[in-house]
This record gives structure tokens, sequence and C-alpha cells, in this order.
């Protein structure tokens, strides 16, 4: 059961930082392809490793002609070492600090957005969600329904508390930073041009 930990714990590693390597640039909380390979072959390059490499090759009935894929029982063991791996207190640890870097965490909210945005327009594209939207938006009642929530006590807080979490996303965040940069960058070429 080893052998699989180790090679679930290998898979891991290589799918978690691959799932971090797409932030555009790089940074010391996601390691880049060169660290991984690195990684993965000092991890090989190990007696643990090789073994259990071997092992694997053995069980699997390779020779030279490389690996099978693998059986029921194989493909049984090798979930439940992922699983042990990812339910290990100290993965969950890591992957939340990983969450929390503010590239990775931009990355990962641009990927949810753009999926969320894919079932919108699905929505919007069946007749039945269409008609419901338009009758609940024509409907004079929710209409003035609205008006009056905008105008309570409670809204205009809810507003400032939206925009306080707007702060916080980290979308919105990696977003803002990049438009203050080119605000910097912008109001620095005009000065340099204004004072030639």
């Amino acid at each position: 059961m080893d052998k699989w930990r180790w090679l679930a714990l290998t898979a891991c590693l290589v799918l978690l930082a691959g799932c971090g390597a797409g932030g555009g640039g790089q940074n010391a909380a996601v390691p880049n392809y060169k660290d991984i390979k690195s990684m993965v072959i000092d991890i090989l390059k190990t007696e643990e490793g090789q073994k259990a490499v071997q092992e694997a090759l053995q069980e699997s009935g390779a020779g030279a002609g490389g690996m099978r894929i693998l059986s029921a029982e194989q493909g049984l063991q090798l979930q439940m070492a992922v699983k042990d791996v990812m339910t290990d207190p100290t993965y969950s640890k890591n992957l939340r600090n990983m969450m929390l870097e503010p590239k990775f965490a931009g990355e990962f909210a641009k990927a949810i957005v753009k999926e969320d945005k894919q079932l919108h327009k699905e929505l919007m594209k069946d007749p039945e969600y269409q008609t419901m939207l338009i009758d609940v938006m024509k409907n004079p009642e929710f209409e003035k329904l609205l008006i009056e929530v905008m105008k309570g006590k409670t809204f205009r807080q809810q507003t400032m508390a939206v925009f306080q979490d707007a702060l916080n996303n980290p979308l919105f965040k990696v977003q803002l930073l990049d438009l203050m940069t080119k605000a910097i960058e912008e109001h620095t070429r005009k000065m340099e041009e204004e004072s030639k």
C-alpha cells in the first residue's frame, strides 16, 4: 500500500502544481514546470521511489514495453491512496494557504466565473427560463418592491457590505491591482512627457 501512497502523493503534487502554473507569473507559493520536474526526478531517484516504481511495474506485469492499464483492484488501491493523501489534515491546510495566495486564487476564481457564465448562457437559451425571467421582471409589484428596497437603509448597508466583499475577492483584487498598475504607468509616462 505504501507504494500506492507514494505514487498518489507524486500525482497530487504534479496536479496541484499544474493547477497553479496557469497563473501567468512565477511565485514562491506555486512551483513552475522546472521545479515540479526537478521534484519528481528527485523523488524517483530516492530508494523508496525506485522501489515503488519497480513494484508497480512488476505487479502490472509490464516489461520493457512499458506499463499496462491498472487492474480494477489496483485502480481501487490508487483511489484509496489518493483519498488518504487528500483527506490528510496537512493537505487541507496547504490547500487553504495556496487558495489564499492572490495570483492562484485569482486564476481559480477566473475558472469558476467562466463556468458560471457558461451556465447562465445556456439557461438564457432555454425558452422556459426566459419566459419565467421576463414574467418576474414585468411584474409591477416586483418593480415597486425593488425601488422600495433600494431606498431603504438595509439595502444601503448591504451595498456597502458588497463593496467590502468585492475588495476581499481575489479575482477583484487581481483586476484592481492590474488597473492601478496601468494607471500609475500612464501617469508616470505623462509626467515624463510633460517634463521634456
